[in-house]
């Protein structure tokens, strides 16, 4: 067969800019992941399976919709992870989602929220960049469900960038993790079928949840495609006590909803250097539930008295909580451009989400507090759209300086983001009559911030030198320009004033606007990093790397008052500067990672105790320390485990008060345990604990705009198994196997009171597939 995988595989340290060229290895190795068993690629057919082997991580060579890797994974000068197939189809039994499946494989990654949302989920104390075959999920508008985008049974491996980087553009001051769907390899035809069903501790008839997929592919001579299809419905979440959990109002939740996800790709040879590929996803879910939080009678909640965060049965909600996305990317890649590999690339991705409907108070500003007339409250429900297209070309050209081997990687890249959201209007008479159970919209709209319109546009050079055979050196630059264009609007208090005031003969009130603006920002930004191979088993790295981006600035216009004016000084940027420095080895059968982090920025974005988002201009540290073990204890047994410790302050009047656990990971653990029996079959017990903490929450006492809160510390386990069956494959799990009552840091640490929702208690997840 020949070979038509000389190709690109993605670029972690170049990665959104390109796909570039990485030389393949015509074998079958099994050697994966740190800690990962042997890959069962499913999806291969051909006894010929080429893939590129980059040390201790095998990447497969047909996924041509990730990133390509300029260098080996070894000698890049950052924190680096790949997460294989076989790991993540290891987690991904029952009802799991992405972020669970993430949250356990990645250190420094906070934990998974058990809700729709991955907001407040950091790395290293920033945010991160998403991307799905190398199309940004993360917007400069983000509705946080960026882990909400794909099955992960379509996934074939997760890439990891852990630190700012100036080389990916804006958005990445934490980190990048680009999901990478599957796609056909080998000749001839593939087929998959897979079945699942999951549960919670009691069986309850409402907690049972089912998934259905199919994948149907073909490779040829010259063209190759696949197509994957899974179906997906989930039921009601359970507590340790066996009682029905209250949907999250706030960022809504998966229970009760239904899920398609379509993962498809077409690619051609046009000539032996020559390729097109395309990759398309369409996901959606829809909730479909007669359940709702108990608000109590009156809505007494609302007015202070406690939750019982139990589901109410009798819910009628007009218009259900959802979520589409739509992801396409088309790309040519030919291998010998003017003797350089030249990709061009160009994006679209379109996605839309409703929310809960909840109920808001207008007492949070205090020039509106006269609206309330005894009624401080109104129920709403939130819609918003965001469109992305973008166009990449890149080159690379390998080449000597001074003898030495140099890997130059050069391009540029525009992108465009247009958003938009509404709050739509409920009627608050059936809403209270029912005790908030009844949502019904009332024709009204409001303004949730400006429809706003984001261009970047980004060049970008960089050069990685081989000094010698065991010291390689990488440094690039990047210019990065930021524009934004906002529409006028009418902030959502005005609309309410001037609707209070409507019917008052003695007030004649008309709604404050903010008018139209626009902001323009740019900066060249630097990175540098290094690596030195200490012995054939031990290499130490270190890297400096900046980061540029701006806040959610729809979002954060979202409160501002009437006469606001949107232009470049009110609207700033925010830069980051990031270091690591590390070692990692292998010797004998005992596998290392240890690292540290120092990241710096000049300003902070934080919600403030009332919700409202403030762009605030002062001084900003994280720091901490990351590390991973495993080790063989013989064919049979493998033990291994993972450290994140995260601390970070902000400049508050000149002292240093502690950031909260919305920003930073509390410290975090992961630890495990697994057998690997004759013939393919396995079992793990896995755990994941978090640390507490009321440090933020007692040093944020001197700052009256704060909403830190404290943490309190949790441990689950799992037992998660495969095993080979005559015919396909069996996977089970079975999750919090000691049905531990808990909160999750999300639950715990964001919003009131009506979201402190406890986590699931025991659930089990089983699944059959076959390939024919």
């Amino acid at each position: 067969m020949k070979s038509r995988h000389q190709l690109a595989l993605s670029v972690l340290t170049l990665c959104i800019s390109q796909q570039l060229y990485a030389q393949t290895n015509i074998n079958d190795s099994t050697n994966n992941a740190v800690g990962a068993s042997e890959v069962s690629d499913s999806s291969a057919t051909s006894t010929e399976e080429p893939s590129v082997t980059l040390d201790a991580i095998t990447v497969t060579a047909n996924a041509r919709t990730g990133t390509a890797l300029a260098q080996k994974i070894s000698e890049m000068p950052a924190v680096t992870q790949v997460l294989t197939e076989q790991e993540i189809q290891v987690q991904a039994t029952g009802d799991r989602t992405t972020g669970d499946i993430l949250a356990q494989l990645i250190p420094s990654l906070g934990a998974s929220s058990s809700s729709t949302s991955n907001y407040g989920t950091t790395m290293h104390g920033r945010p991160v960049q998403y991307l799905l075959n190398g199309v940004p999920l993360s917007s400069s508008r983000s509705l946080s469900r960026e882990l909400n985008s794909i099955d992960p049974a379509q996934l074939e491996r997760v890439e990891v960038l852990s630190g700012a980087t100036s080389i990916y553009g804006a958005g990445a001051a934490g980190g990048l993790i680009n999901l990478v769907t599957k796609s056909d390899v080998g000749y001839g035809p593939i087929r998959q079928t897979r079945l699942g069903i999951s549960s919670s501790r009691n069986f309850d008839s409402e907690s049972l949840g089912y998934s259905v997929g199919q994948t149907l592919g073909y490779g040829g001579e010259r063209v190759y495609g696949r197509l994957d299809v899974d179906y997906g419905s989930t039921g009601g979440k359970f507590d340790s006590h066996g009682d029905r959990v209250s949907p999250d109002i706030l960022q809504t939740d998966q229970q009760d909803t239904e899920s398609l996800s379509v993962n498809a790709s077409l690619g051609m040879e046009l000539t032996d250097t020559q390729r097109l590929d395309l990759a398309v996803t369409y996901y959606n879910d829809e909730k479909d539930t007669d359940y709702g939080p108990d608000y109590g009678d009156g809505l007494a909640v609302l007015f202070g008295a406690t939750p019982s965060l139990n589901a109410i049965d009798g819910a009628d909600i007009e218009d259900q909580p959802y979520t589409t996305k739509t992801s396409a990317n088309l790309s040519y890649n030919d291998d010998d451009f003017l003797g350089s590999n030249l990709n061009v690339t160009g994006y679209y991705r379109d996605e839309k989400g409703r929310f809960y409907p909840s109920a808001k108070t207008v007492t949070t500003q205090d020039d509106y507090a006269s609206y309330s007339g005894g009624n401080p409250y109104f129920v709403t429900q939130s819609e918003a759209e965001i469109e992305v297209m973008g166009l990449r070309a890149a080159m690379q050209t390998d080449t000597e300086l001074a003898g030495k081997n140099v890997l130059l990687s050069y391009g540029a890249d525009f992108e465009r983001e247009n958003s938009e959201q509404t709050y739509y209007g409920q009627d608050f008479a059936s809403f209270f009559a029912s005790n908030g159970l009844t949502a019904k919209t009332n024709g009204l709209t409001y303004n949730a911030g400006p429809d706003t319109t984001i261009d970047k546009l980004g060049a970008f050079i960089n050069a990685d030198v081989d000094l010698t055979d065991k010291w390689h050196t990488s440094a690039g630059v990047r210019y990065q320009q930021l524009k934004s264009e906002t529409d006028t609007f009418t902030p959502i208090y005005e609309q309410l004033l001037e609707e209070y005031y409507a019917n008052d003969s003695a007030t004649d009130y008309e709604a404050g606007i903010v008018e139209a603006g626009d902001t323009d920002h740019d900066k060249v930004l630097f990175n540098l990093g290094t690596s030195y191979q200490l012995t054939p088993n031990d290499q130490i790295f270190a890297n400096f790397s900046q980061g540029f981006t701006t806040a959610d600035i729809q979002r954060a216009l979202r409160d501002v008052r009437a006469g606001f004016v949107v232009n470049s000084d009110n609207v700033q940027p925010i830069t980051t500067n990031n270091y690591e420095f590390g070692w990692q080895g292998k010797h004998g059968d005992t596998a290392a990672r240890l690292s540290g982090f120092y990241n710096e920025s000049d300003k902070v974005v934080r919600f403030t105790d009332s919700y409202t988002v403030e762009v605030v201009d002062t001084d900003e540290r994280v720091y901490g320390v990351e590390g991973s073990l495993t080790h063989d204890l013989n064919d049979k047994w493998q033990v291994g485990g993972t450290v994140a410790y995260t601390r970070g302050q902000y400049d508050k009047d000149g002292d240093w008060l502690e950031l909260d656990a919305v920003r930073l990971t509390p410290l975090k653990g992961t630890a495990f345990a697994q057998y690997s029996f004759d013939g393919g079959s396995n079992v793990r017990l896995q755990a994941l604990a978090i640390g507490g903490s009321d440090t933020a929450y007692k040093d944020q006492q001197k700052d009256p705009d704060s909403s830190a809160l404290p943490v309190t510390g949790y441990m689950t386990l799992d037992v998660l198994g495969q095993v080979k069956m005559p015919v396909g494959r069996m996977d089970y799990g079975v999750y919090n196997v000691l049905n531990k009552d808990y909160l999750t840091v999300y639950h715990q640490t964001t919003y009131g009171d009506t979201n402190r929702l406890p986590a699931s208690g025991t659930t089990y997840g089983l699944s059959y597939t076959i390939d024919y």
